[in-house]
């Protein structure tokens, strides 16, 4: 059973994700060799297209789910966007404030921790775990 999920989740996002990391991969390897300017930043933003491919296929498969994977998945990433949100702004802040030292990258480790961390929850609440 868990082969199979894997296989076609897979078979969903494995494409679009090695497209997505391949671009980054590119884009960070070639602005570093580049002069600051308006080049850089067109080439830093070389893996949107990747992301908004993977925000429509994530998309795409949850709208295959049935309505309790749906309700799950919409729960837990509302609860993680309202969580990382608020740690991000009072990090935000903080930084301003000169009270911790923060940086951008830190935005992107806190949103996967709370999106684990809702998942988890979430299912805990539902006994879901397909």
């Amino acid at each position: 059973m868990a082969f199979a999920q894997t296989r076609r989740y897979l078979r969903d996002m494995g494409l679009v994700t090695l497209f997505y990391i391949a671009s980054v991969f590119v884009a960070g390897v070639v602005s570093k060799r580049m002069e600051p300017g308006a080049l850089r930043i067109l080439v830093a933003l070389i893996p949107l297209p990747s992301i908004a491919w993977m925000a429509y296929a994530e998309m795409r498969r949850l709208r295959r789910r049935d309505e309790l994977r749906q309700r799950v998945e919409v729960e837990a990433m509302t609860i993680a966007f309202a969580v990382s949100f608020c740690v991000i702004v009072m990090l935000t802040f903080l930084d301003l404030f000169g009270a911790l030292k923060t940086s951008l990258p830190v935005a992107g480790l806190i949103m996967a921790v709370c999106w684990l961390a809702a998942q988890i929850w979430v299912r805990l609440r539902y006994r879901y775990w397909a």
